[in-house]
């Protein structure tokens, strides 16, 4: 019996353009539907790539392509404690901190908290 279901993940692969060479990925995967639900990832692999505004870039997109082509309501991510770059990116973006998975991870001898952000399209549209 095939399944009738509706796609429930997007992935999309981030490319340099100049060199058309794979520096990442950036998803919307577990939409709920009948909620307008997803969470929202992005990985940019090589170190030498950070801070070069891609993952915001590719972040912008992602956003728009749920909230404007999807018709997704919510979007919500997770991240570590200790990504201070992560953190300030998805704040500039609009997400805000909801939660708090406390000492959820442990790095290096270290428990770290894990954070729930959120954005909801009304505001993203502001």
């Amino acid at each position: 019996m095939a399944c009738e279901c509706p796609q429930n993940t997007f992935r999309f692969s981030l490319r340099l353009k100049e060199a058309n060479e794979l520096i990442g990925y950036a998803e919307l995967n577990g939409i709920l539907w009948p909620h307008r639900t997803s969470w929202i990832t992005i990985a940019i692999a090589d170190e030498a790539e950070w801070g070069k505004g891609y993952g915001k870039e590719a972040m912008q997109c992602l956003i728009r392509y749920a909230f404007m082509e999807l018709n997704l309501y919510r979007l919500q991510l997770s991240v570590f404690s200790y990504n201070t770059r992560a953190k300030t990116l998805y704040e500039s973006l609009g997400f805000q901190r909801e939660g708090c998975y406390r000492e959820f991870l442990e790095r290096d001898g270290k428990r770290h908290d894990m954070y729930l952000y959120g954005l909801l399209r009304k505001e993203w549209k502001e």
